[in-house]
């Protein structure tokens, strides 16, 4: 090959490479210029979709209040938001204050036509660098479009749209307008909204006086309320000397709490005012003075003042909304929040107005409707109290609860402390008073109470001693020193009265001057077909903010545990309303346990009448029988405990605290819980039983409409099987009998079937009726806040309210039967055995036995009774008869066998009161060989006339001791060892029931009815 012809192949290689990579780069080209214009045309498309926007009614949205409706669409609140937001002018803001949130949040926000490239690239290596998020993407404009315009879905849509909304606002705003929206709008924790809000929260002043440290605070703020709130807030129950430090109190909605100090805002500020430095908005001067300002000595937490009243049903409904927000749409709880109330969203609720306004207007006349007219009664209505000499209220270990009012306080409502518990000296002052406790560096004094002209009890809260923390000190002996310096600049903060008392000026803590009525009360009613809750009060006789919500708080349940926990899961395994159960003495551990509400045992009962009676021996022995985890997955099921989340409920497992739980006979079979059941969890348990075996999770509200009318949450309950109908229906027709036969009479509605339980806690502290009609299913608790405070009265009175509460509620309603289902039947049944009647059930010596009871098809009894037996007995020793006994002094009887032997011998003599019904094991002692060969001869010698007379002068003897001993002359022979039994010796049996059973009863502290 030639030179020419080499070149010639190379340039033609060369030629066609060229045209490849043309071709190459060309296509590309064409990829990229269809990516981008496929992209392009997504992003229009969305943008396109974004809300058309008006920037002048940017005001009116910064204020758009969300609503409250009843099931009908009508107004019952709104949402107003000036409380927590107070709106202020760009012109009132510092500028230290507005480039510290420009700093922060968006550094070229002057610069940018809304949407700030740069910064998302520099926000996303700051990031990656830090390894967490320390600063986000949005630019100011951004954020204020997403707040007013769009929802807060961490998706593209929203994204892409809130940059095309910035960018409409840059065209149409200033930046001052943009800037002075934004501030008035972020949420910067502990319920502020806005600047103006947040300088009143953490500094209560006015946010023109902000310093540049505290205006680096606030900005620090925005991109995590939860985490860089200045101060947090704890009960002071949770207060933890050694994880918290103390910077004054906060109430709350009438709630107490503590507010601690967070040392992660000042480690926020710090990168503010850095950024601040680095940007040239503060000099090196400004940011050395603004680092070393002493934020913590400047924290005063400023207090919410709420107008109006909010109703206890609302309050619940906007916690509802909330939670649903965060676990459904996954809102962060501060995004949650604001979005109710700054979101201008509309919330159908379930209440039924109507029948709210007469459960409330029952409550506000709650002392004439249970005890009638005050004046006609002595001490507090409804309280039984223990009281020293001063009439300070004393709990059990004689410890005061709450002092007399004119022992705590002066008659200008300052803090006297006596003569002999201060010592004023050069140091200062040092007080060792009762008057006076101690969470932490808090000072807390006692509380007090009244009583007011309608004779209700009233408990009045006093707050904290308000004293810097570096002007007193607290010994290991719980004793206050206060230093003399703090005292020589506070003249005002004590005197000395003319009986040398410590007087100390109210200006130091805070009066509840309007107190708490006690006892209080909470009231539920739900239609358990759907779950909607139709009325609620939480709390009665209290005025301005009602945060403490007893129909949601927990409370021991007492009795009216036992149908959900004991017997409806008993009916589903193998129990019916006929099963026999002895009411006789139980041990738990050789501990004689638990006793009845009433003195005594009374022997066999079934399973109905032990639920009429509120028998407790047969509730812990029917929970034993069916096993702890058996009760509690049917309290799963009625949404009393959570298996997803326990922490979520009030139920406490063994696996969360080992050595105080409810995985016990005594909370679950009586009602002694941990923590309790709030009236509304257990009033939806109760309505599962009513709604046929079918659990429905109880709701406020059904939708939630935001700003732009679209429907947000369409809220349908969750549901869950219990029970079959079938079974429902059984436990459902023992609790009717319950109210028409049982001790739950007085919570009967007039012309309605009425189905229900009572429950009574230890001494009275808690007393409750839920139940149901064929309408709604209702709850009602009664008690004090403090429950070492008891009541005088047993849960009657919570039947009572009820009854009252529900007859209002079903007027003009037409009365109809619950509706039975198919596959329940009849039968014809003997209660000592359970099983099918026979001819001696009817010969029992008590009256017949025999009773029609209901059963789910399939557990009905096949067998007949083998609890009634005849027998001969001698009726000279009241034995069974033996083959000596002379024919005249045998007779027939019949006697019950018990399902399980009973032997008094084994249980100290104590005999339950249908003990001389019970087939008798001896055999007579009176006749054997010897005497019947005496009484042959003595009819031989003196004839059998003879003999029938010393008979008949025998039986007169018998007929006198009998009238004797039923008159209580043989009360004594009870005392012993209860060997009287037999024929009946009413006076011996009584005397062993009573002496053996008080000591017993007196020991147990489970007395739950």
């Amino acid at each position: 090959m030639t030179e020419n012809n080499k070149k010639s192949k190379k340039s033609k290689t060369k030629s066609n490479r060229k045209k490849r990579l043309k071709i190459f780069f060309i296509t590309i080209f064409m990829l990229a210029v269809i990516g981008i214009g496929a992209v392009g045309g997504i992003v229009l498309a969305i943008a396109k979709d974004a809300p058309e926007i008006n920037p002048s009614n940017m005001d009116s949205l910064l204020t758009q209040t969300s609503v409250i409706l009843d099931q009908e669409g009508n107004l019952l609140e709104k949402i107003q938001t000036e409380e927590y937001r107070t709106v202020v002018s760009i012109n009132k803001m510092p500028k230290h204050l507005k480039d510290a949130f420009i700093s922060i949040e968006d550094e070229r926000f002057e610069k940018h036509i809304g949407v700030d490239v740069i910064g998302i690239v520099k926000s996303a290596i700051d990031n990656i660098k830090a390894g967490e998020i320390v600063r986000g993407g949005s630019t100011i404009t951004q954020q204020l479009a997403r707040n007013l315009y769009l929802t807060l879905d961490q998706n593209w849509t929203r994204k892409i749209q809130e940059a095309y909304l910035a960018l409409q606002m840059e065209k149409e705003l200033s930046k001052d307008q943009i800037l002075e929206g934004y501030l008035n709008r972020i949420f910067l924790g502990q319920g502020a909204y806005g600047v103006q809000e947040a300088a009143q929260t953490y500094f209560s002043k006015n946010v023109e006086d902000l310093t540049l440290a505290e205006s680096a605070v606030l900005a620090g703020i925005v991109q995590s309320p939860s985490r860089f709130a200045l101060y947090q807030t704890v009960k002071p129950e949770n207060f933890d000397t050694e994880k918290h430090e103390p910077v004054g109190e906060v109430d709350i909605m009438g709630e107490k709490y503590i507010a601690v100090y967070n040392e992660r805002a000042i480690e926020r500020q710090k990168v503010v005012l850095a950024k601040m430095l680095e940007l040239g908005k503060i000099t090196q001067q400004e940011y050395n003075e603004a680092i070393n300002e002493d934020i913590k000595s400047k924290i005063q937490p400023g207090q919410k003042k709420v107008e109006g009243i909010s109703s206890y049903f609302n309050d619940f409904i906007k916690t509802q909304v909330i939670e649903t927000l965060v676990n459904e749409l996954g809102y962060t709880r501060e995004q949650a929040e604001s979005e109710l109330y700054t979101g201008g969203l509309k919330i159908y609720s379930t209440m039924d107005l109507e029948l709210q306004r007469k459960l409330e207007n029952i409550y506000d006349n709650f002392t004439e409707v249970l005890v009638g007219n005050p004046s006609k009664i002595s001490g507090p209505a409804l309280i039984s109290w223990k009281r020293d000499k001063a009439k300070n209220i004393l709990d059990e270990n004689n410890k005061i609860i709450f002092y007399n009012k004119d022992n705590l306080l002066n008659g200008e409502s300052n803090l006297v402390i006596e003569k002999g518990s201060f010592e004023l000296t050069d140091s200062g002052l040092t007080i060792n008073s009762r008057k006076l406790a101690f969470y932490g560096k808090t000072i807390d004094i006692a509380d007090y109470y009244t009583i007011n002209d309608k004779k209700n009890l009233v408990t009045h809260t006093v707050g904290n001693l308000s004293i810097p923390e570096d002007s007193y000190t607290i010994t290991d002996k719980k004793t206050l020193v206060i230093s003399s310096d703090y005292l020589s600049k506070n003249n005002d903060f004590y005197s000395i009265d003319g009986n040398g008392n410590l007087i100390i000026s109210n200006k130091y803590f805070y009066i509840h001057e309007d107190g708490v009525v006690q006892p209080q009360s909470a009231t539920v009613l739900i239609d358990y077909r759907t779950g909607h809750i139709k009325a609620l009060v939480g709390g009665r006789d209290v005025e301005g903010a009602r945060i403490l919500n007893r129909a949601t708080q927990p409370r021991q349940p007492g009795s009216t545990i036992k149908p959900i926990a004991v017997y409806l899961p008993a009916l589903d395994n193998g129990f019916t309303a006929a099963t026999p159960m002895d009411d006789a003495p139980f041990y738990v551990n050789g501990r004689l346990w638990p006793s009845n509400w009433y003195s005594g045992y009374r022997g066999i009962h079934t399973i109905r009448k032990a639920v009429e009676q509120s028998v407790n021996v047969i509730s812990v022995k029917t929970l034993q029988s069916i096993g702890l985890h058996t009760s509690m997955e049917y309290l799963s099921r009625m949404g009393i405990i959570n298996k997803e989340n326990p922490s979520m409920d009030n139920f406490v497992t063994a696996a969360e605290n080992s050595s105080s739980n409810d995985e016990n006979l005594s909370a679950l079979g009586l009602g002694g819980m941990t923590r309790g059941m709030s009236p509304l969890e257990i009033t939806a348990a109760f309505g599962a039983i009513a709604n046929s075996g079918t659990y429905i999770e109880p709701i406020a509200f059904t939708k939630i409409i935001d700003k732009n009318g679209q429907v947000i949450i369409d809220k349908t309950p969750k549901e869950n099987a219990v029970v079959s109908p079938q079974v429902a229906y059984v436990m459902s027709d023992i609790l009717r009998t319950t109210v028409s036969n049982g001790i739950a009479s007085r919570a009967q509605v007039p012309n309605m079937p009425t189905a229900g339980k009572t429950g009574t806690t230890q001494d009275q502290a808690d007393v409750w009726f839920v139940g149901y009609t064929p309408y709604y299913v209702s709850g009602v608790w009664i008690g004090n806040d403090s429950p070492q405070i008891k009541l005088n009265k047993s849960s009657p009175i919570a039947a009572q309210l009820w009854r009252i509460i529900m007859t209002e509620v079903h007027k003009g309603l037409p009365s109809r039967n619950f509706e039975r289902p198919n596959g329940v039947l009849t039968v014809r049944i003997c209660t000592q055995s359970g099983k099918l009647a026979t001819e001696l059930c009817s010969k029992d010596p008590r009256g017949s036995m025999v009773r029609s009871e209901i059963f789910a098809k399939g557990t009905q009894p096949t067998e007949v009774c083998d609890a009634h037996v005849e027998v001969e007995v001698c009726t000279v020793s009241n034995k069974l008869a033996n083959e000596y006994c002379p024919k005249d002094s045998i007779g027939t009887k019949v006697f019950v066998k018990r399902p399980i032997a009973y032997d008094p011998a084994k249980n100290k003599g104590i005999l339950p009161s249908d003990y001389e019904y019970t087939i008798p094991t001896d055999v007579c002692d009176v006749h054997n060989k010897d005497n019947t060969i005496k009484d042959w001869l003595d009819d031989l010698i003196n004839g059998p006339d003879n003999k029938d007379k010393e008979d008949d002068d025998k039986k007169d003897d018998d007929k006198k001791n009998d009238k004797d001993n039923d008159s209580g002359n043989n009360n004594g022979s009870g005392n012993g060892n209860g060997t009287g039994n037999g024929s009946g010796n009413g006076g011996s049996n009584n005397g062993s029931n009573n002496g053996n059973n008080n000591g017993n009863n007196n020991d147990n502290k489970d007395k739950k009815n």
